[in-house]
């Protein structure tokens, strides 16, 4: 197919239509575009802004490489006379076996349950319940494994009667990225279009490598996604929407420590939970952290940022034992070492130390004419300590920049070392972000220790439902208490952490005797801690959210076979790991199949989830 048809074709698929929200707004093939319909850039224009590219995979041979100068031409530094551009980069940023199937499930269906703790007047069992009755099968559906990847659907096709696009917010080297809305839940999301074509393979690398690791993260200072699509033409991820773009968009304000505290303490506990899970970032930048939230404190007049780590296309899983060669990264906030070819996480920490001072001095610490000069300046890792900006701030924060830009890396501080520093509880950091006032703080704990789960596929429901939830003031102030719970703030909340939370705000003896079944139901994949959906899920009001909208939004998502039916097959993969597993699961699937038809109708489905 030649590049003239393909662009025409690549026009063609995907359309917004300001008409009914009901009708289809992505149209493939539509010959005729209606006056009203927004035409999505050409092939030609995407390899067109690919040359404005300035990320760097390799120095050598990548296409995003340090000798593209293009960029810096003609333009005015916001950092004084050595420029420091834009990256171009745009980043948000969301059967035949039927009947044989209900005979397998017939013939497992009464022996699996204790009788006289099958359904009794109208009420399901609940894990509480099941693992104090104790028998094997409860046992074995206690060892279930919720699969938290599975959440993120990767879908063939095209987000056809799923979203509504509103306007372009971006473009870059390789796609263009849209705020939509999703017609069943009306939640604000971004959607990243990536094309398919040679000049393009190395992104798409990329981008499965991205969403690979951004499935299994779960942290409010990181992009999260909802779900990815891939069509003949294009790739489409689905991300939550940050409203307040890039923080490069803020440098041209000058902030008070007391800001630039709160905004770094949330950047390093996004890098400690990326670290702790065997992750490196490897391109931190200005550009790679977005603002989803600004708050303006009246009493001190100061203008707070709430912010998530964005671009993980770069990032990969890490062996500690083991040191990285690949050189990735940008001009500027590259560390030292990764030009050596010989590093580990660290090198993250030094991107941001670059930050840091940036947005301190006003320019960054490692410039020069030129990337050659640049690299050379950043090599020999020395920065000028005697800027005026700089002396003229508080010692502690001068103390973190110095450990930040550490050449040697033995020396250089980690995430959570740099969490611990003075400067952060001089200024009150932590508080700062989740302070909240006893009383909704008891509320929200209340509801958390009533919290019941009947079964392992209602706890999966429950994430599902939560993973795609807007954010809005509840979820704001549940991840307020989730943050002052997290002692060592690395986004993963222990039995200890919880504990400890929880005995400041009710009776010892109490939580003495709970603590354990909380555990039960937030750690929903038994990873010895909780996850911040996993706590969002036990502290969320859930008459709100268990609306007729939510519930067919999230049936549509586990009936796999779209005939208004959940079958056994469709969804034991979200679950079974082994044949014990495998039994167990079908107690579960028996045990809300209702009138034992071998499928999960609507109905079965609602009365599962609001605990009948």
């Amino acid at each position: 197919m030649g590049n003239e048809q393909t662009s025409q074709e690549e026009q063609r698929e995907i359309m917004a239509n300001s008409g009914d929200d009901q009708t289809p707004i992505f149209n493939f093939g539509d010959d005729n575009l209606p006056k009203n319909s927004m035409e999505f850039p050409s092939n030609e224009e995407f390899k067109r802004k690919r040359e404005h590219h300035k990320t760097m995979s390799s120095v050598t041979s990548n296409p995003r490489n340090l000798n593209n100068k293009e960029e810096k031409e003609n333009k005015k530094s916001l950092f004084g006379k050595n420029e420091i551009p834009r990256e171009k980069k745009i980043d948000f940023i969301e059967s035949k076996d039927n009947e044989k199937e209900k005979e397998e499930i017939k013939e497992n269906n009464e022996d699996q349950v204790p009788e006289k703790f099958e359904r009794r007047k109208g009420r399901s069992i609940s894990l509480v319940e099941k693992r104090k009755i104790g028998s094997q099968v409860f046992k074995d559906e206690l060892k279930i494994k919720v699969n938290i990847n599975a959440l993120i659907d990767e879908v063939q096709g095209l987000p056809t009667m799923k979203y509504k696009v509103t306007n372009k917010i971006g473009e870059g080297s390789y796609g263009a990225v849209y705020l939509a809305y999703n017609l069943f839940t009306k939640q604000k999301v971004a959607i990243k279009r990536i094309v398919k074509s040679e000049e393009n393979k190395i992104d798409e690398l990329e981008l499965k490598n991205e969403i690979d690791i951004l499935k299994k993260l779960d942290h409010p200072n990181i992009l999260k996604i909802m779900e990815f699509y891939s069509s003949e033409h294009s790739y489409y991820i689905i991300t939550d929407y940050c409203a307040n773009g890039e923080l490069y968009d803020q440098i041209k304000y000058k902030y008070n420590e007391n800001q630039l505290a709160v905004l770094f303490y949330q950047i390093f506990s996004g890098l400690a939970y990326l670290h702790s899970n065997n992750i490196v970032h490897r391109d931190l930048k200005l550009e790679n952290i977005v603002i989803t939230e600004i708050e303006n404190d009246k009493k001190t007049n100061n203008r707070y940022f709430w912010v998530k780590i964005i671009d993980f296309g770069t990032a990969k899983f890490f062996d500690k034992n083991k040191k990285e060669k690949s050189v990735v990264g940008s001009s500027y906030y590259i560390a030292p070492e990764v030009l050596k070819k010989n590093y580990n996480e660290k090198c993250d920490t030094w991107s941001v130390g670059v930050i840091l001072y940036m947005l301190i001095v006003g320019r960054a610490p490692f410039d020069g004419k030129d990337d050659e000069e640049i690299i050379n300046s950043i090599k020999k890792g020395k920065y000028n300590t005697e800027h005026p900006k700089l002396i003229n701030s508080s010692s502690e924060v001068q103390d973190l920049v110095k450990n930040l830009l550490q050449i040697d890396v033995q020396k250089r501080f980690s995430a959570v070392e740099a969490l611990k520093h003075p400067w952060f509880k001089k200024f009150n950091a932590k508080y700062l972000y989740s302070n909240l006032d006893d009383d909704t703080i008891k509320t929200y704990l209340n509801r958390l220790r009533h919290y019941q789960i009947n079964s392992k596929f209602q706890q999966m429901v429950w994430l599902f439902i939560v993973h795609n939830l807007q954010e809005n003031q509840e979820t704001k102030e549940i991840l307020k208490i989730f943050r002052l719970f997290n002692e060592n703030d690395d986004g993963k909340l222990s039995k200890e952490e919880l504990y400890k939370g929880l005995i400041k705000y009710f009776d010892k003896k109490d939580i003495d005797k709970e603590i354990d079944d909380i555990i039960l139901l937030l750690d929903t994949s038994n990873l010895g801690y909780i996850t911040f959906e996993g706590f969002l899920s036990g502290c969320i009001n859930k008459m709100k959210i268990l609306s007729e909208e939510h519930l067919i939004y999230a049936f549509n998502f586990f009936d796999k076979n779209k005939k208004g039916r959940i079958t056994f097959e469709g969804i034991k993969g979200y679950f079974v790991n082994d044949k014990t597993t495998e039994n167990a699961f079908k107690s579960i699937y028996n045990e809300i199949d209702t009138n034992r038809d071998g499928e999960i109708d609507f109905s079965e489905f609602k009365n599962m989830m609001f605990g009948n």
